[in-house]
């Protein structure tokens, strides 16, 4: 039973990591890249995610390079098509933040808590994007070689080490929050602890 359970979480734990990535590129696409760019002025003509067109019209067209794309033309003026481009991933790092953030200030509950955790490790979007700047494709092995949000802020008068740095930095906080936050909960009882086997009468069904 003890194996049954442990492969049944693994399975729930890639399934729920597919599914935020996902959800997570919809985000970047729609929110990111979609709703900036409306309200910069723009008309939204185009989305595709994960080789799947959504608009204008729903169709299968593979997989590529890009995990997503949206399309947001129209916008009357470089600062916003500029702003538009770094809204992607920038959009996703918020949504991280916020909810490190709730898993900082209150001990939450289950379906809410793990619900927060898959958030908060979104900061990834924006860490994969700044590897193309060394060369690598956006996830070492696939993905593109061009860091959009990278380049988004550089034209926009950002130094380039700077957003290396607040990239890694942030990203790096961020995960030392989330593991303070796992740790903090474990010992508050809110993560069942493995069972201890060198006790007596210690058993699993």
């Amino acid at each position: 039973m003890l194996i049954n359970r442990r492969a049944a979480r693994f399975f729930i734990s890639v399934g729920l990591l597919l599914a935020t990535f996902v959800v997570g590129t919809l985000w970047h696409e729609l929110v990111g890249h979609g709703l900036v760019g409306t309200l910069a002025g723009g008309r939204i003509t185009h989305v595709r995610i994960l080789g799947l067109d959504l608009w204008p019209e729903v169709r299968w067209c593979g997989l590529e390079m890009a995990y997503g794309r949206c399309q947001v033309d129209d916008i009357p003026t470089s600062t916003g098509e500029k702003i538009c481009s770094l809204g992607g991933s920038l959009s996703t790092w918020c949504v991280a933040v916020a909810a490190t953030i709730l898993l900082w200030v209150r001990r939450w509950r289950r379906p809410w808590r793990t619900m927060l955790i898959y958030l908060s490790i979104w900061w990834i979007d924006l860490l994969t994007y700044i590897l193309p700047t060394w060369g690598l494709r956006r996830s070492i092995l696939w993905g593109g070689t061009y860091s959009e949000p990278y380049e988004a802020a550089v034209s926009l008068g950002i130094p380039g080490a700077a957003v290396q740095v607040f990239v890694f930095g942030s990203s790096f906080l961020l995960a030392a929050a989330l593991i303070v936050c796992l740790a903090r909960d474990r010992r508050g009882g809110l993560i069942p602890s493995p069972p201890d086997f060198s006790k007596p009468g210690t058993s699993v069904s």
